[in-house]
């Protein structure tokens, strides 16, 4: 008998019965699409395998001719994109005189650009004078941007290439915000040095149990898991920003049973923040260091603590994108956060724009539906809440990407794509938001199938999700859309002021 004579046939037997029931239940059940270990138009099977979540390096796997040397208008030039309107030129002698002049955009900054940015009640006019504000150098002006994500941006990618390009062109105003720690397996920062030793135990908001509903600023709370815990935060040793700092300001929660955490910078003497209070309640403790190369280990002493984030910035003018990443979330779960709590946090970091790039979990969970009403109405209350704790800050919606699904081996763009993208532009509209159509941008309908084939490739084989150069791609656009934006408004040729 195999069972009783050959033991090890019996277990070569279980795991090639394991690794078949897998392989069929990939096929089954839609929302496991992005395992199935064989696509049709892909080489090998298990090659294009892709979960939900971006990995360390790559979103999906990259192809033979690596993008990382290539610059973002290389890869514009080469990806399958909608034809770019051609940037208006200024005749000869036709120069712009005035207080603006020297601060307008030239037009090949934005040549490539395949969408503007749709601002019918100059929603963005607040972040626009920001812009100017650091464009004149006033001292301490910085424009700040919160892009709250899912796993489309899980890695920080798109919100590097923004950062990069604004930082560039603006000033480097810093990093900005990094959690105490990943919530989600993987969840990464770019242009930072962001690493942990033991274990934290996380919160994040889509999935709940944090005392008091309270998952700070980036939807993930930090407490004690292991005896020994830390987390350092340090600039970057690599890549055109996030080398110098000046100011660490860590997000934390004061409480009746909080503990010690231990600061140190650069590994010198440590210093105790206590946490405990009589009541609860959110705080922010700030550490200026001369402007550098800098690490904060931030860590706990005794007891436990709530923590939620550190941001990292300069004084000098400049421009800070907050990557705000909530992988697997669908939009209504930001609704889970405590409503003063959110407002409050963020007050404390004063976002000048408010960008919402969520709803790519509501267009590809095909077993759930999609009810239109209910999204617009859940989309709304989020930016609602978002907007009372910085009313004055401009407020951006990005629509959802392009994504496939087989139909009879074929790859089609979902059918329901148009539908989020028409309710995502409904709720900028109801809520004076300017919205960016990044499903257009990206070529429309079908789209996605053309990133995946194109060389190099821009989407993973999950059809889904991004490679590190489709990110950069759609970074680049958008990054031109608002550099369009605001010259427009600077020309006054946008809407009115």
């Amino acid at each position: 008998m195999v069972g009783n004579e050959h033991p090890g046939m019996k277990r070569v037997l279980v795991v090639a019965f394991a690794l078949a029931l897998y392989a069929v239940t990939t096929y089954l059940i839609p929302g496991l699409h992005s395992l199935r270990p064989w696509v049709p138009g892909t080489s090998l099977p298990f090659s294009e395998i892709s979960f939900a979540w971006p990995s360390r390096h790559h979103a999906g796997p990259m192809p033979a001719d690596d993008a990382s040397e290539r610059s973002d208008d290389e890869l514009l030039a080469l990806a399958p994109l909608p034809r770019a309107p051609a940037p208006a030129s200024t005749p000869p002698g036709q120069h712009p005189v005035g207080p603006n002049a020297a601060l307008r955009i030239p037009p090949e900054a934005y040549a490539g650009m395949t969408r503007p940015i749709e601002s019918p009640d100059d929603a963005l006019s607040f972040f626009h004078r920001r812009l100017r504000a650091v464009a004149m150098r006033e001292p301490g002006a910085i424009a700040r941007i919160a892009l709250y994500s899912v796993s489309t941006n899980g890695a920080d990618r798109v919100s590097s290439t923004v950062r990069q390009a604004l930082q560039a062109r603006f000033g480097d105003s810093g990093k900005g915000w990094v959690p105490i720690a990943p919530g989600w397996q993987w969840q990464q920062h770019l242009d930072v040095r962001w690493s942990q030793e033991g274990r934290w135990r996380t919160f994040v908001v889509n999935r709940g149990g944090a005392p008091s509903n309270r998952y700070g600023f980036g939807g993930v709370v930090a407490s004690r898991r292991t005896l020994r815990v830390a987390s350092l935060f340090g600039t970057a040793t690599r890549g055109p920003v996030g080398a110098h700092v000046g100011l660490f300001r860590l997000f934390y929660q004061a409480f009746p049973e909080g503990g010690n955490v231990a600061l140190s910078v650069d590994g010198g003497t440590e210093a105790r923040l206590p946490t405990q209070s009589a009541t609860l309640e959110d705080r922010v403790h700030d550490i200026h260091v001369t402007d550098g190369a800098h690490e904060l280990r931030v860590g706990l002493s005794d007891g436990d603590a709530r923590l939620y984030g550190v941001v990292m910035e300069r004084e000098n003018p400049g421009v800070v994108v907050d990557g705000l990443m909530l992988i697997g979330a669908f939009t209504r779960v930001l609704l889970n956060n405590d409503a003063q709590h959110w407002q409050g946090q963020i007050a404390q970091r004063q976002p000048d724009l408010l960008v919402f790039w969520l709803g790519d979990n509501e267009s590809v969970a095909d077993s759930m539906g999609f009810d239109p009403t209910r999204f617009r109405n859940d989309y709304g209350e989020v930016i609602r809440r978002a907007r009372q704790g910085r009313p004055e800050a401009s407020c951006l919606v990005m629509s959802v990407l392009d994504s496939a699904v087989s139909e009879d081996g074929v790859f089609r763009s979902r059918r329901r794509i148009p539908r989020v993208v028409a309710a995502q532009r409904q709720v900028a509209q109801d809520q004076h938001c300017a919205f960016f159509d990044s499903f257009a941008a990206m070529g429309g309908p079908g789209a996605i199938v053309r990133w995946v084939r194109s060389s190099p490739r821009l989407a993973s084989g999950d059809y889904q999700h991004l490679t590190e150069a489709g990110s950069r791609v759609l970074g680049a656009l958008l990054y031109k859309a608002l550099l369009k934006s605001y010259d427009d408004w600077l020309d006054g040729s946008g809407p009115s002021r």
